[in-house]
C-alpha cells in the first residue's frame, strides 16, 4: 500500500465565462461579494456568498500555477 496524498479542499467559485472550478482566493467564508479573477481565461467577476463552495480547484488551474 503506497502513500496517499489528499488534496486539501478550499474555497472556490465556478468561474461564468470557462465554468471551471477556480479558487476564489480566501481562507475563510466571505459574508460580502468577492471579486476573483480566472486564471485561466482572464474573466474578472463579481461573486456572491451563495456562489462560494468548498472544493477543489479545476485540474487546468493546478496545472497551469505548477509551470
Amino acid at each position: 500500500m503506497g502513500f496517499v496524498m489528499q488534496d486539501r479542499k478550499q474555497f472556490v467559485v465556478t468561474c461564468k465565462r470557462c465554468r471551471r472550478d477556480v479558487p476564489a482566493g480566501v481562507k475563510e467564508f466571505p459574508f460580502q461579494s468577492i471579486v476573483v479573477t480566472c486564471p485561466l481565461c482572464g474573466e474578472q467577476r463579481r461573486y456572491l456568498p451563495s456562489e462560494v463552495l468548498l472544493g477543489r480547484s479545476n485540474h487546468h488551474v493546478a496545472k497551469q500555477a505548477r509551470t
